[in-house]
């Protein structure tokens, strides 16, 4: 299913105790909708389904945008399916040359017949990044000694992990980069500015660095291993809400072309960054290089897709607050869902919409506890009745932080209007209803704001 921007939506009702959600889609230079069906839609931070019950549903209907992710190449270079599995690495499973041969061991050892592994940046490298830029901009000399840290902590790094050709080819790469960068922070010294493609162009070294000495080090085990810059293949369309839409249609014609030149089995793609349809880069925002490997899940068609952090999978709360939390072994796509936007620490919402598709099932496990099973995002499982199988509630999440305003008043009731003179004024001021009840007198109205 395509991604939609998850900032416009409207909520209209529909059958009996149902709502229909319809939010903008841009894909393949078309304007549609996509529509999805909650049953019984309710605001809560209970998260689950009712035993053997048909009327807590959940139902995702595509439109005709979903034919783009159909229109691909099938026949091509490249194969597709349950031969591949998609791994992603976050910054902390890659923060040091110890923990990248880790995770090039694990890589080595999958016994996949295919994979392609989407990595991020080196821990903290991203926010050094960031740094350089905003150094720059405030005409801050200093941004030059910046850079020559972030130049030495790869440099020593690679010094950990390669040598001979593999050595001298990523240091002459990282010294040709650090002279371009250079090049642009002078830019954006002398402008006192840096437009965003600049700094996403900036930003995004950090996962090219990273993905190139991950594929040097799996290729010392033997192995025929390639490195892809994303950028090359994933295209994205800006919204307006400050979020990225992946063009699929684009993006597997361009993954058909790199593969014909880069045919091998083993993959090491940069995370987090992209193109525009006018080649400028880009990258995919908040979890970012979560949305990579949905996306690159989807178009290979995976048969999986892993996410390794630092925890051992999905609690059934914050650990922190509830001592009594358990791992969750599994959870269904829409549970996922919920528990992210309530502030679960899961996955962001637009992580699990690529892979829906294709019903590509996500297992979030410990890269740092290799004997955690982890918990595994699937589609939720029925039986031969068709009854979803299923705990009445799986998980506990809060949002911390919140401001309740309650809107109350005898003169309130029955006068058209008045929720939308209340909720203009909140959008006036730039704040974000995350949660709205309203008694059936209308007597008063009550909103949840950060």
């Amino acid at each position: 299913m395509p991604v939609a921007s998850l900032a416009k939506v409207s909520v209209s009702p529909a059958a009996a105790g149902d709502f229909t959600v319809r939010a903008p889609c841009i894909y393949g230079k078309r304007l549609v909708s996509n529509r999805v069906s909650f049953g019984k839609l309710r605001r809560r931070s209970c998260i689950g389904h009712c035993v053997r019950s048909e009327l807590q549903t959940s139902r995702v209907l595509g439109s005709v945008t979903d034919l783009s992710l159909d229109n691909s190449v099938e026949n091509g270079h490249l194969p597709k399916g349950d031969s591949w599995a998609v791994h992603k690495f976050g910054g902390t499973c890659v923060g040091n040359s110890e923990r990248i041969k880790d995770v090039a061991d694990v890589v080595v050892k999958d016994d996949s017949e295919r994979k392609l592994v989407v990595v991020s940046a080196m821990a903290k490298v991203t926010d050094m990044m960031y740094d350089l830029i905003h150094r720059a901009q405030s005409r801050d000399d200093s941004y030059l000694s910046a850079l020559d840290a972030v130049l030495e902590k790869h440099r020593a790094t690679a010094l950990d992990l390669l040598d001979g050709d593999e050595l001298a080819s990523f240091l002459s790469r990282l010294h040709e980069d650090v002279n371009n960068l250079k090049a642009m922070l002078r830019a954006i010294y002398i402008a006192g500015h840096a437009t965003e493609s600049f700094s996403d162009f900036v930003v995004g070294h950090g996962e090219l660095w990273s993905a190139q000495m991950l594929a040097a080090v799996v290729r010392k085990s033997g192995l025929d291993c390639t490195w892809m810059d994303a950028r090359d293949v994933l295209v994205v369309i800006p919204t307006g809400s400050n979020q990225v839409d992946p063009d699929f249609v684009e993006s597997e014609k361009r993954l058909e072309k790199w593969f014909s030149q880069n045919s091998t089995k083993i993959i090491i793609a940069t995370g987090f960054i992209a193109s525009t349809p006018q080649n400028i880069p880009t990258t995919l925002k908040r979890d970012g290089s979560d949305f990579s490997a949905a996306i690159m899940g989807a178009l290979f068609r995976s048969h999986q897709l892993t996410i390794w952090t630092d925890v051992d999978g999905v609690y059934s709360a914050d650990p922190r607050k509830v001592s009594e939390a358990v791992i969750l072994k599994t959870l269904s796509y829409q549970e996922a869902w919920e528990m992210s936007y309530f502030g679960a620490n899961v996955l962001h919402p637009r992580t699990i919409i690529p892979v829906m598709k294709y019903d590509i099932p996500i297992v979030i496990r410990n890269i740092f506890n290799l004997s955690a099973p982890g918990t595994m995002i699937c589609r939720q499982i029925e039986d031969e009745d068709g009854y979803k199988l299923d705990a009445p509630v799986k998980g506990f999440a809060t949002i911390d932080n919140l401001a309740l305003v309650n809107v109350e008043g005898t003169g309130m009731a029955g006068v058209p209007g008045t929720a939308s003179d209340i909720f203009s004024a909140v959008k006036e001021v730039g704040a974000n209803v995350i949660m709205i009840s309203q008694a059936s007198s209308e007597h008063s109205v009550c909103f949840a704001v950060p």
